[in-house]
């Protein structure tokens, strides 16, 4: 009888570390599927993006009525979920971030393009100074799968009089070979001391050498060619 009880209490004990050791392993898998699921969720945040044509894009910030609603606008973009998607955490390129996960502010997919065989092209709209309004064309890595680099397209804002529009166009685009954008910005800076008014114009060409935007000025007589959507 004594034998006995010996047996159905090792019986016992067995089933109960085994009963654990599947529980772990439960565990350990379902971890291994979460990390899985972070990591693989690049595609679907590409997704978001939807495919545009590059070449002669004119790229300029988004408008809005007199009750704060957008007017219909390419630039408007699908909003992104900051929880989900770890690849627009970097506070350096993205420096609303937080005020985004605070539901304060948010960031928006609108489009994307193959520049190289070692980037992708996402053209996101994120806040600026008081709005949604900085268009940018951020780099995404292919190999990395993040976004490394952010380059300003389009804004336009003001204060106490002062305002100004930057727009864009995509000039040249060739896959793995070109790209080429020309940037115009105006300013409308009011002196209350003397009554007057001073607009600048500014207008550059940038080329693309495969890492970096290298930037020349353009003469003004060239203004004509690239008219300023938002500017009054």
């Amino acid at each position: 009888m004594k034998n006995l009880l010996i047996i159905i209490v090792l019986i016992a004990l067995y089933s109960c570390n085994n009963h654990k050791e599947n529980k772990n392993a439960v565990i350990e898998r379902n971890t291994d599927s979460l990390q899985t699921e972070l990591i693989d969720n690049s595609n679907e945040f590409l997704n978001l993006f939807r495919n545009i044509e590059p070449k002669n894009l004119h790229v300029y910030t988004i408008e809005r009525d007199k009750e704060g609603e957008i007017i219909s606008s390419l630039f408007e973009g699908v909003s992104i979920d900051v929880r989900k998607y770890s690849y627009v955490n970097d506070e350096n390129i993205f420096i609303n971030i937080q005020a985004c996960k605070e539901g304060y502010s948010n960031l928006f997919a609108i489009g994307k393009f193959d520049i190289n065989d070692k980037y992708w092209g996402l053209i996101i709209r994120q806040r600026s100074q008081y709005d949604e309004s900085l268009i940018q064309l951020m780099f995404w890595d292919k190999n990395q799968k993040k976004i490394v680099y952010a380059y300003d397209l389009a804004d336009s804002f003001g204060d106490a009089g002062w305002y100004f529009d930057k727009e864009s166009w995509i000039k040249e685009f060739e896959y793995n070979k070109k790209l080429i954008i020309v940037n115009r910005q105006k300013d409308y800076i009011p002196d209350e001391e003397t009554s007057t008014v001073t607009i600048t114009d500014s207008l550059k060409i940038n080329h693309f050498n495969g890492s970096v935007f290298v930037t020349k000025d353009l003469n003004l007589k060239d203004t004509v060619y690239y008219k300023l959507i938002r500017w009054e």
